[in-house]
């Protein structure tokens, strides 16, 4: 079983893409052997539609017929609205996780804000996927969610697993993201991004482990198949293959 775990619903202004419909993520899913694909925050979700993100999400679930899922939104910004939101939402069996993003909402990743958001994944038993970059001078926005501040939140909730979306994104957040996930067993790493670093897998498999690690497209975003290329050509196990591909995905997200 393939699951993308970590991609996006609908067209960005940031991020065009000439065919953003459900039913061009259906034929890349196909055409590449994924059976369950996961919207970590649709574009009408992040960008501040939130109840048009949620008919989308109901929408692609629907014509999928249960293979696009969906993660709830939370913004800081207006928690005990996006708190009620997030919980309607995740009564439907289409919403199987929550998204935070820092960089967006302009919220260090250890602001006491976030706790509502943290709260309620323990509350429901589902994972909380974060974004995680690392500051830069040409992108200096990423400065709210980097790796290391999330160790606040990751000891004061055990029992919530942690997915660091884009496993820190560059160089020095792959590297603050790898030794998160050494020192706290409910931290794990998605590969989406544009992060296409030689041996990038290889090593997050031997720093972390296999099981610490998701295959995530980051579809419209980025082109799944450069990513689903890097499983499948890094120099590790075929078992360590199957645990990023989608066992781990399955486990996390509850999808079987």
């Amino acid at each position: 079983m393939i699951v993308d775990s970590h991609m996006h619903l609908g067209m960005s202004a940031v991020t065009p893409c000439v065919d953003p419909s459900i039913e061009a993520v259906l034929a890349q899913m196909d055409h590449l052997g994924i059976d369950v694909s996961i919207s970590v925050g649709g574009s009408s979700q992040i960008f501040g539609r939130p109840e048009a993100g949620f008919e989308t999400a109901l929408e692609a679930y629907r014509l999928s017929g249960g293979r696009i899922l969906s993660c709830a939104y939370f913004n800081p910004h207006y928690a005990e609205e996006d708190v009620e939101r997030a919980r309607r939402q995740l009564e439907h069996e289409a919403f199987v996780g929550i998204k935070i993003v820092g960089s967006l909402t302009e919220c260090y990743a250890d602001d006491e804000r976030w706790h509502p958001a943290w709260r309620l994944a323990s509350e429901w038993g589902v994972p909380l996927v974060v974004h995680s970059w690392w500051v830069s001078d040409y992108n200096p926005r990423q400065r709210y969610h980097t790796p290391d501040q999330f160790e606040r939140y990751v000891r004061a909730y055990p029992e919530v697993n942690m997915i660091l979306g884009h496993a820190g994104g560059r160089y020095e957040g792959h590297r603050a993201a790898a030794k998160l996930a050494r020192s706290y067993p409910n931290v794990y790493m998605d590969l989406s991004g544009d992060s296409y670093s030689f041996g990038l897998v290889e090593w997050l498999v031997e720093q972390a482990g296999a099981d610490r690690i998701l295959f995530g497209s980051d579809l419209f975003m980025i082109d799944a198949r450069t990513v689903m290329g890097r499983v499948l050509d890094a120099d590790i196990s075929l078992e360590a293959k199957r645990l990023i591909l989608g066992e781990n995905a399955v486990r996390l997200f509850r999808l079987m």
